[in-house]
């Protein structure tokens, strides 16, 4: 039987000091799986400043299975991983963090658990390293998250998941939308899990998507409540709107007409709306 094609996918941006490693350790994770699957290694350079794509192109002459998509410069973590999932030609899709965070040894665990028969199978920090101005806005966002979404995950931020290639190939990613996919996948009808990863500090280097997008985050989980609440039936959104801003208006008005016309609040709230509108 043809063997199915697993593509792993990571986005790129300024990690020189450990990109050849996560390569490495990326070979050898796949190593006792080839017997079962084929692979193929998508990078996606994001715009990096350093000799991080030198590195991968230079790694690509020895490993075949590397393909490396170039950015010219820097767009985010989001397009960088739209990228690598619209170039995948995997039945399975694996996406994840090339700062060796995410550690490619647990590999067969993410595929074990899709082959149960999940569509999805996202990565659980369960024992997070990294510090309190990392953890609370990202505990934060779960939080929102979780409770618009309707259905419980323990971790919405983490890239590190496993979809088959039907589910992903239908979701398009704006803004910081990639934590939002299980989301997106549960509307269409996926079945998704969870499991347990390892979590540490960067190895090296420093974060490239700090704090600086937080404020984004949270405007994209604005527009997930309207997917998620309103989308089939945008008309019950723009209606509420309306009718909060009729009722704000029509007291503003009413309010004016009293002060205006004293002698009309004799004649009641009705009386002085119509004579506000009419007169």
């Amino acid at each position: 039987m043809k063997k199915k094609l697993i593509s792993i996918t990571a986005p790129v941006y300024n990690e020189e000091e450990i990109i050849e490693a996560f390569l490495d350790r990326t070979v050898k994770a796949i190593r006792p799986l080839e017997d079962r699957f084929d692979f193929e290694i998508i990078l996606v350079d994001d715009g990096s400043r350093d000799k991080s794509l030198q590195i991968i192109k230079d790694y690509a002459e020895k490993e075949k299975r590397l393909t490396i998509i170039e950015f010219r410069k820097n767009y985010g973590q989001t397009p960088a991983l739209q990228a690598g999932i619209d170039y995948a030609n995997g039945d399975y899709v694996i996406t994840m963090d090339a700062d060796l965070q995410h550690f490619p040894e647990e590999f067969p665990v993410f595929i074990e658990k899709l082959e149960e028969g999940y569509d999805v199978v996202c990565g659980w920090r369960y024992n997070r390293q990294e510090g309190f101005f990392r953890k609370f806005p990202s505990r934060m966002a779960n939080n929102m998250i979780r409770s618009i979404a309707g259905f419980d995950i323990h971790d919405y931020g983490t890239t590190y998941r496993i979809y088959r290639s039907e589910i992903i190939k239908d979701i398009q990613l704006f803004g910081q939308q990639h934590r939002f996919i299980p989301v997106l996948a549960h509307i269409s009808g996926a079945r998704i899990t969870e499991v347990k990863i390892e979590n540490i500090e960067r190895p090296a280097g420093k974060s490239n998507y700090g704090l600086s997008r937080t404020f984004n985050v949270f405007l994209d989980i604005i527009y997930l409540l309207f997917s998620v609440k309103y989308l089939p039936n945008p008309m019950r959104f723009f209606g509420r709107i309306f009718f909060l801003f009729f009722s704000g208006a029509s007291i503003i008005a009413a309010a004016l007409t009293c002060l205006t016309h004293p002698e009309s609040s004799e004649r009641g709230a009705g009386g002085s709306l119509l004579q506000f509108f009419f007169t």
